[in-house]
């Protein structure tokens, strides 16, 4: 039995390997629940937040009934229809294995019947196979569909979320969402310090995004965890391991000074590239906590 988190909680229908993705074990479930109150996550602007599939590691966690079990939340007289984010957690609902289960049509089409606004999240281009569901849906309801676009680099974005579509399929996914009248928001997400984070990295994947037809850009610097980064770093960049260390010092965020002056250097381009307006006034940037407060009271700038 997988210590895949959640597995206990959920019924297991049967655990597989796919040919596709030999890495990476499935777990096919009937999960009791849907709807994941996020509120307590300074990193969420949304009560609310749903995940057709959850990835830990090697582990994939595919909710079978995901449109049956949601349908029957959103139809409680309780709800409220507060956004549901998805996708916002990590787990891209157009990565992995969404090709093969075709997930997210159904929980989209629940959510705009139920009149329940929401906040897509991916970095793959899968998302265009449901442009035409989506552009129906987003006469019903509010939809707001956030791209996440690394970098321009290929290796580079390959690493900063090897879940995700190539940089030139990503921003193509922007601009047929552009052009189907959805507005899309980028989230240049994880942004790599020392590696993606030049101004002129940033002013070229800029001009790319404008022309794309981006509504909205912010900005979301790497978060350390245990997924071995540091480690590539000495690999392949081991020159830059000692201002890595610096920079993180023992936690996972970047300090505060860093989204100053990243906040101070984004400015000028997104007015030169014309996106003044379309800067997101709530970007998400995790940076680290104040020495003094409590842990509840993380920083959010730029």
């Amino acid at each position: 039995m997988s210590g895949l988190p959640g597995l206990v909680a959920d019924d297991l229908v049967r655990t597989l390997r796919i040919p596709e993705a030999p890495r990476l074990t499935v777990h096919e479930v009937l999960a009791p629940t849907m709807l994941r109150s996020v509120t307590g996550d300074r990193r969420h602007t949304y009560e609310y937040a749903v995940d057709p599939m959850v990835r830990d590691g090697d582990d994939v966690r595919v909710m079978l009934n995901a449109a049956a079990v949601l349908r029957r939340e959103v139809r409680r007289r309780s709800w409220h229809r507060s956004t549901v984010a998805i996708g916002a957690s990590g787990s891209d609902p157009y990565g992995s294995f969404e090709d093969r289960y075709r997930l997210m049509p159904g929980v989209i089409s629940t959510l705009a019947e139920s009149q329940t606004p929401f906040a897509l999240h991916t970095g793959s281009d899968l998302v265009v196979r449901d442009l035409s569901l989506l552009r129906v849906v987003r006469h019903a309801v509010p939809v707001t569909v956030v791209v996440a676009v690394p970098c321009l680099d290929v290796d580079l974005c390959r690493r900063a979320d090897p879940q995700g579509s190539s940089p030139t399929a990503r921003i193509e996914t922007v601009r047929r969402l552009a052009e189907a009248g959805l507005a899309p928001h980028v989230q240049i997400a994880p942004l790599l310090p020392l590696l993606t984070d030049s101004t002129s990295q940033l002013d070229e994947l800029l001009g790319w995004l404008a022309d794309a037809g981006a509504d909205r850009v912010s900005v979301s610097v790497l978060q350390l965890s245990d997924d071995g980064y540091l480690e590539w770093i000495a690999d392949e960049h081991p020159a830059l391991l000692r201002r890595y260390r610096s920079l993180y010092g023992r936690g996972s965020f970047v300090p505060a000074d860093y989204a100053v002056r990243l906040r101070e250097r984004m400015g000028p381009l997104v007015q030169a590239h014309g996106l003044t307006r379309q800067l997101d006034d709530r970007p998400a940037v995790a940076v680290a906590r104040p020495p003094e407060p409590s842990d509840d009271s993380a920083l959010t700038l730029f």
